[in-house]
């Protein structure tokens, strides 16, 4: 007589084939790479931040991880051949050192590019770029070594996708807002940021500039633009002018929590679609404008009348960034603002 199987109390169910809760590890499909990141972002990190639609923050920071080795590599080769072609110009008495000195630099680039990829097992290697996992959609940060440029970095890999647009190397990236140094907010913090970071733009000995202040505020009610914006202009002082619109250096700031972020970059900035690689890719059709009557034509601007001070080549999103004015040090300051989460 055979004895029924007992049924288990799962309805029987494999235990085995049950679905397994998914972990919190960022993982990238495309070269089986897992990619460490840490939950905060430390007072004197360097890096960027990186927009992406809602859902999509673990394969944009896949995706921008590998920009930013494809650029490293990318850079590492035009020093070799950049030491190359001097080499080539030495006396013939010099070749044999010439070509030695050559083997050298190459096994040199080599070993740091080997020591850079996240797929080494020590700690060094690995804190090369290392994702930051923050609790706010459709933003992530980048933490970047410090011997590297973030701003650099960003208008190279936007530069490169303008040039050639049509070979799309992102999918998921929209926005890549590069972040010198970062400070706690509060307690100080924020001119303390603002001096170091303008320090050597403004305060170096140069010609007089042209600038204008950019800001982005998420997720802190403290701060608004018209605080923040007067502190970052009495840091860049007096002797600078600000244009809008004909800037040549413009100044990010962007304020996530408790904890704040700034750059400053170049005049091509907008041309770049501020660095929203989605735009350079994929540009948003500008509207078409409004045919008015041939009877009745539209009325000339009355004297005094302001015009759209946004620049050309914005994002829609960006298109109504606000225009705010302080007094600094006796001088009237106009400055571009924006806040809330741009790409969300």
């Amino acid at each position: 007589m055979s004895i029924p199987a007992k049924r288990s109390h799962d309805g029987g169910v494999d235990k085995s084939s049950k679905k397994t809760k998914k972990s919190n590890l960022w993982f990238n499909k495309s070269n089986t790479r897992q990619w460490s990141y840490r939950r905060v972002i430390e007072r004197g990190d360097a890096g960027m931040f990186v927009t992406s639609n809602r859902g999509k923050e673990a394969k944009c920071v896949s995706e921008i991880i590998d920009l930013l080795y494809q650029d490293l590599e990318g850079q590492s080769l035009r020093v070799k051949t950049t030491n190359r072609g001097e080499s080539s110009t030495s006396d013939a008495d010099c070749t044999q050192q010439v070509e030695k000195e050559d083997d050298d630099i190459e096994a040199q680039i080599r070993k740091e590019i080997d020591d850079m990829k996240p797929n080494k097992s020590t700690k060094k290697d690995s804190n090369t770029f290392q994702a930051v996992k923050l609790d706010i959609p459709c933003l992530s940060f980048i933490k970047i070594d410090k011997t590297l440029d973030p701003v650099q970095i960003a208008h190279r890999i936007c530069k490169d996708a303008s040039e050639d647009p049509a070979k799309k190397r992102s999918r998921w990236i929209q926005r890549i807002t590069p972040v010198t140094l970062t400070q706690k907010v509060l307690g100080g913090g924020l001119e303390q940021l603002s001096r170091e970071v303008l320090k050597p733009h403004f305060h170096s000995g140069g010609p007089s500039k042209k600038y204008a202040i950019r800001t982005s505020i998420r997720n802190n009610t403290e701060w608004t633009r018209d605080t923040v914006i007067p502190l970052v202009a009495k840091a860049v002082g007096p002797g600078h002018s600000v244009n809008l619109k004909s800037y040549d250096a413009l100044i990010l700031v962007d304020i996530v929590q408790n904890i704040c972020g700034m750059s400053v970059v170049g005049p091509d900035y907008d041309a770049l679609k501020r660095y929203n690689l989605a735009e350079i890719y994929n540009p948003t059709p500008k509207p078409k404008p409004a045919h008015a009557s041939a009877s009745a034509p539209a009325p000339a601007p009355t004297v005094g009348e302001e015009k759209n001070n946004t620049p050309s080549g914005g994002d829609a999103d960006d298109d109504a960034d606000a225009r705010a004015s302080a007094s600094v040090n006796g001088a009237a300051v106009a400055v571009a603002g924006g806040g809330g989460e741009e790409e969300a």
